[in-house]
This record gives C-alpha cells, structure tokens and sequence, in this order.
C-alpha cells in the first residue's frame, strides 16, 4: 500500500510505503512465538534448578562427615613404668599360684610356700586397684605364657612334678629363686623409674616380702 505525501524540503510528493496486513500479522506471529519460546526455555531451566537443589539438600546429609563425637580423655596418674611393672607383676604373681598349690604339702618349703600363697594373692589385690585407680586396665593376654624372668610356665610346673623323689625339692627350689628373683627385679626398677606413688608402694612390699621368701629357701 502506498501513501502519496509532500517532501516537507522539496515540495515533492513522495510516496510512503506501509506493510501489508499480512506481513504484520506474520511478523506479531513470529514475536508471539520467540516470546514463547523464551518462557519455556525460562520454565525448563527453573524446573532444573529446583531439581538441583533438591538433589543437593537430600544428598547432604550422606556426603558431610558427621561431627566427630566428643572423645573423653581418661586420667592417668600411672607413667610407662608404672603400666609395665603392674601389668607384669599381675602375670607374674598369678603364674606361681598352680606353684604354691603344687607344693603346699611339701614340709621342706613350708617356710617358704606357706606364706607365698596368701601373700601373692593379697598382692593381686594391690596391684589391681593401683591399677585401676590409676586410670589402667588389665591385659591378662599381654604377658600370660611368655617365657619372662619370673614367669612361672606351664613347663616349669612339669618338671616339678615329674622330677624323681630326690630331686624334686631341687626342682622346686630352682622354679621359686627364678621367679622371686625376676618379681625383685622389677620391683626395684619400679622404685627407681615409677611415678605413681601407690605402684611404688606396692613394689616397695613386693620387694620386701620376696626377699624374704628368697632368703627362706632351702639349701640345695
């Protein structure tokens, strides 16, 4: 369609040309069209970021560790030699009990195993409670059947009763100056190199009551 009007310099008509009703119409279709095209595209993608988000929120949970719980620090008032000398002595003093029940009728060691028995036993008592008090725990597995100075084994227990008559004492004799010897050994490293006042004072008796033992020995 075209419109006849006057070049406003010239005084020229000119001719002005409009589109055509249908090129509009195509045109406002195209518009209505991209505009569309564009929302959905929008939709979508505000579709896919709430998924995304959702994912996330429901996996975050099982991805981030779990704050680690509270660790209760035990008190100890026992250093390295007061652990070792308890959890030893406790070992050696159980191996000989099978050791004086083995030669509680055995007249010649009276002196000796009469008194080793009860003693040993009230020993455990102590060991256990300077033990436990001191913030340890006991680990019958860590020493039981090794062949230590002073362990008691079951071997030791074997000769003892298999030996003949005659020389049974001497076998019995040999066993008990092994292990009272071992248990004042580590008694006294405890006296030097402890920290805990009450281990030291239950290896302090220890030491004193198996010398005693020691010195109560029969000559063989």
């Amino acid at each position: 369609m075209t419109l006849d009007g006057e070049d406003p310099i010239n005084g020229a008509s000119v001719a002005l040309s409009e589109p055509a009703p249908d090129e509009a119409v195509a045109e406002g279709d195209a518009e209505v069209a991209k505009r569309d095209l564009w929302r959905r595209i929008l939709a979508v993608v505000v579709v896919l970021v709430a998924a995304l988000a959702v994912v996330v929120l429901w996996a975050r949970p099982a991805h981030e560790p779990k704050a680690p719980a509270p660790q209760v620090q035990a008190s100890s008032s026992l250093n390295g030699t007061d652990l070792a000398f308890l959890q030893l002595m406790i070992s050696l003093d159980n191996s000989a009990l099978p050791l004086f029940e083995l030669l509680k009728d055995d007249t010649a060691l009276a002196p000796v195993v009469g008194p080793a028995g009860p003693g040993h036993r009230d020993e455990l008592v102590v060991l256990r409670k300077a033990l436990t008090d001191g913030g340890g725990v006991e680990n019958p597995a860590e020493h039981a059947g090794h062949d230590l100075p002073g362990m008691v084994l079951e071997d030791d227990l074997a000769n003892v009763r298999n030996a003949p008559a005659d020389k049974r004492l001497a076998a019995a004799v040999a066993v008990l100056r092994d292990h009272l010897t071992g248990t004042t050994r580590i008694a006294t490293s405890e006296g030097t190199a402890g920290a805990d006042p009450a281990t030291k004072a239950a290896a302090a008796r220890i030491l004193d009551a198996h010398n005693k033992l020691l010195a109560a020995l029969p000559a063989v």
